[in-house]
């Protein structure tokens, strides 16, 4: 084994459990087993940074030279994947896990939706660790506020093994109904949550993905109900198994793209 240096992205890795020869030996450090996976992860980081920068110039540009002419107000509901846990923030920061807390797909939302100018008002009703219990009431509060034209709805992935019983297709269906009623001209997408890298947590992502299917089935022929397939979304795709890298990110967001392309106000 031959020593890797310190650099300063590895300080919180020094504190996590890595050796004075520049190496982890902590088992319970969710890394590949040394520092040269967390530097490569911090290199991603850096370069997923730098497309985002170029990403968000090259819409200050299209803003200015095709600007838009619709809004379009879409309200972001889920956990910790909707958040954008995993994504790079500004700068490229890590925590000591390797991960980012950037923003995760709206952003990339937004620049595919500024391609069509379209300009998209994001609400995030989003929280970390939480499941449909907890956030289907919240989702509801927000709408008099909100008035969105368009709900994302990304949840289940924390349900799994928790609260993913028997009456979770009929939660599930109650909340999008809710939204429904809320306004005639409100739509609502479901997305088909991304398989786990762990196989003991991805046995259950079929079965929430079956009741998702359910639901947007039994409600589809009205026009107001999609799904968005975010199985396509790789679990190598990954920082820990669980949340998306920026690449991942944005391909969540051009499946958000591809469910609701029908509902978008002409360009």
């Amino acid at each position: 084994m031959t020593d890797t240096p310190y650099s300063p992205d590895t300080a919180a890795a020094i504190a996590e459990g890595a050796t004075s020869a520049g190496w982890v030996r902590n088992t319970g450090v969710p890394w590949d087993g040394d520092l040269d996976s967390y530097n490569l992860r911090a290199l991603d980081g850096r370069t997923a940074a730098q497309i985002a920068a170029l990403r968000d110039g090259i819409g200050a540009i299209l803003s200015y030279v095709a600007p838009p002419t619709s809004t379009l107000r879409i309200m972001c509901v889920g956990d910790s994947i909707t958040v954008g846990a995993g994504s790079i923030a500004p700068g490229g920061l890590l925590d000591p896990w390797g991960n980012g807390s950037g923003p995760g797909y709206r952003p990339w939302l937004s620049y595919l939706l500024a391609q069509r100018r379209i300009a998209a008002q994001l609400a995030v009703v989003a929280e970390g660790g939480q499941m449909l219990r907890q956030m289907a009431p919240r989702a509801l509060a927000a709408l008099p506020t909100v008035r969105p034209d368009v709900v994302l709805i990304h949840l289940g992935t924390n349900d799994i093994g928790m609260d993913a019983g028997p009456d979770w297709p009929t939660r599930y269906g109650q909340l999008v109904d809710s939204i429904l009623a809320s306004s005639p001209t409100v739509r609502v997408a479901c997305a088909r949550i991304a398989h786990y890298r762990r196989p003991d947590l991805d046995a259950g992502v079929d079965q929430i993905n079956s009741w998702v299917d359910s639901v947007v089935q039994a409600r589809k022929s009205g026009g107001r109900v999609c799904s968005a397939d975010m199985t396509v979304v790789s679990p190598s795709w990954t920082a820990d198994g669980t949340h998306p890298l920026d690449a991942a990110y944005l391909a969540m967001a051009q499946q958000w793209m591809n469910a609701i392309a029908a509902w978008l106000p002409a360009s």
